[in-house]
């Protein structure tokens, strides 16, 4: 029986995945850890909102078995009207992860208070 190519293959590219991800890590802005939590928060918050607040109607892509997103939630929720503004909070993150990546600390702050802002947290 001949030995599968599949595992040959497999090796090289697992070895460069774990000596690639280092690297980007590595690469990370000064603001990186403080988008993590905020990521996290805000959708945090979305679940719970989503759990606790009114119901809407399934959509097409809920009939299609198709998961949602925390984009879509956000969309959703936006629409439902709970207070909350989860949508200017996931934009607010991706200008902080712009502004990170030109290692603009102080403008990436601002959009992460934003995107707080717009969810309810300090």
């Amino acid at each position: 029986m001949k030995p599968s190519v599949l595992p040959r293959l497999l090796i090289p590219a697992i070895a460069a995945a774990l000596l690639i991800a280092p690297a980007a890590r590595a690469v990370a802005g000064p603001c990186t850890p403080m988008i993590e939590d905020t990521q996290a928060a805000v959708d945090r918050a979305i679940a719970d909102l989503a759990g606790s607040g009114p119901t809407a109607p399934e959509g097409d892509d809920a009939l299609l078995s198709h998961d949602p997103t925390p984009d879509t939630m956000a969309q959703t929720e936006a629409a439902i009207g709970d207070g909350i503004e989860p949508e200017k909070a996931l934009a607010a993150i991706e200008r902080a992860r712009k502004a990170d990546e030109a290692g603009d600390l102080d403008l990436c702050q601002k959009n992460l208070a934003e995107a707080r802002d717009a969810i309810g947290l300090q």
